[in-house]
């Protein structure tokens, strides 16, 4: 929970089960929030839909606004390029520049990157999680605080940033 620039409570958890009674927590040590900022990703496809779920219900609740930050924005520099596994031999590249999203993720075949990789040398390269043959890369995950410092580029709504159109399995006919 931030005021202005500064967080004023702040936790860590590891499963979208985990995201109400540690939201709970927060309210009972600072109190109710004024407005919901959700990370819309990229990410795991279960954990956005619970977090803008989430997001949607409180500010609904709770009658504030609601916001949708793209979580590749939490790095403290200003231009960089963000790299992320997407599962199946891909990853996604996302270009930041002056702080503002200007290349929304793009889904790549892992030999893609490793060709394109040498290329990427003007601005510095995060990557959020191990990239398959690019052990060189260090992970470095965003941070809540650069979030913060990005208001500007907050979303009015919070659509998930998904990398692929959702597969829904057809029945088979009978």
């Amino acid at each position: 929970m931030t005021e202005g620039d500064a967080i004023l409570w702040q936790a860590e958890f590891s499963r979208a089960g985990e995201l109400a009674t540690t939201m709970q927590r927060g309210v009972s040590e600072v109190g109710m929030p004024q407005e919901i900022v959700v990370g819309i990703g990229p990410g795991s496809y279960t954990g956005l839909r619970v977090a803008a779920a989430t997001a949607i219900g409180l500010s609904l609740a709770l009658g504030c606004p609601m916001f949708g930050c793209p979580s590749v924005l939490g790095y403290d520099e200003e231009s960089y390029w963000v790299i992320g596994d997407a599962r199946r031999d891909s990853v996604f590249l996302a270009t930041v520049e002056r702080g503002e999203l200007v290349r929304e993720p793009e889904l790549l075949q892992v030999e893609q990157f490793h060709l394109l990789m040498p290329k990427l040398v003007e601005r510095s390269l995060f990557a959020v999680g191990s990239i398959l043959g690019c052990d060189q890369l260090p992970v470095t995950v965003p941070h809540a605080i650069h979030l913060v410092q990005r208001r500007s580029a907050f979303r009015s709504n919070c659509e998930p940033l998904y990398l692929k159109e959702p597969h829904i399995t057809q029945p088979t006919r009978r």
